[in-house]
């Protein structure tokens, strides 16, 4: 029976939109060597690179990037979803960005990957300090949620999760990360995954897989972390012989 390991990358593998600490960094390639790793995030593959260094990408099994609307397999494309979004649901994205009470803005607000949007109110090209300070706002003032709730109410045939420090994901109904368990299903249909990431609350953009695993198995485990050294400390149990084999068992 095959076991498998799924992991979001910014806030659980990094933190936001930085590169991997380089410490971690040696851990986890060894790990990816030795266990059947694949990436599951809502970055577009470029971006995955700035983050993490070629050979980690290389030694695992496959990266679905945009929120699994691509997979990359040593390289390749095994397939890309792409979509027309409406008119009237990007100016409803422009609104957003424009009406906010955030007073700060860094450009690069709305974004297209294949098969999605990302949006900003600060921007993409935010830098790290002004990404944390809008993220400690965001959770007093509660702007994204707010409008995600507002927006699933209007667009009844999308869905958009809170992704990262300061953006928000706009896909097609089901264009989510779940799809990442029906693809691996293909192939292994008795594999057994465990998933890490940092946004698994209803809301998040790991929320869906996270769902579609509970659901479909109870030997499926799901595992939140709120950081990477989490994340590292979970997967030392993992690395321990006598103690992974006992969570690997249970």
């Amino acid at each position: 029976m095959n076991h498998i390991y799924l992991f979001d990358v910014d806030g659980t593998l990094t933190e936001p939109r930085q590169p991997i600490d380089p410490d971690f960094a040696r851990f986890f390639e060894r790990f990816c060597r030795t266990h059947p790793v694949y990436l599951v995030s809502g970055s577009d593959l470029p971006k995955l690179k700035e983050q993490l260094p070629t050979s980690i990408i290389a030694s695992a099994q496959g990266v679905f990037s945009c929120s699994a609307a691509e997979l990359w397999v040593d390289g390749k494309t095994i397939y890309q979803l792409d979509h027309q979004f409406p008119k009237d649901l990007i100016e409803a994205l422009e609104s957003f960005v424009e009406m906010s009470q955030y007073p700060r803005r860094f450009g690069n607000h709305i974004e297209y990957r294949t098969g999605m949007l990302n949006v900003s109110v600060i921007g993409r090209n935010a830098q790290k300090s002004d990404r944390q300070s809008y993220f400690a706002w965001d959770r007093q003032e509660e702007e994204r949620s707010a409008f995600i709730k507002r927006f699933i109410e209007t667009f009844s045939d999308y869905e958009a999760s809170a992704g990262g420090e300061i953006s928000i994901d706009i896909v097609p109904k089901g264009w989510n990360k779940s799809r990442a368990l029906a693809v691996l299903k293909q192939d292994m249909p008795d594999g057994i995954i465990t998933f890490f990431g940092d946004r698994m609350q209803p809301g998040g953009n790991d929320y869906p897989l996270a769902k579609a695993l509970r659901e479909d198995s109870p030997l499926h485990r799901v595992m939140p972390v709120e950081s990477f050294n989490e994340t590292w400390a979970l997967l030392n149990t993992i690395t321990s012989p006598r103690i992974g084999a006992l969570l690997q068992a249970s």
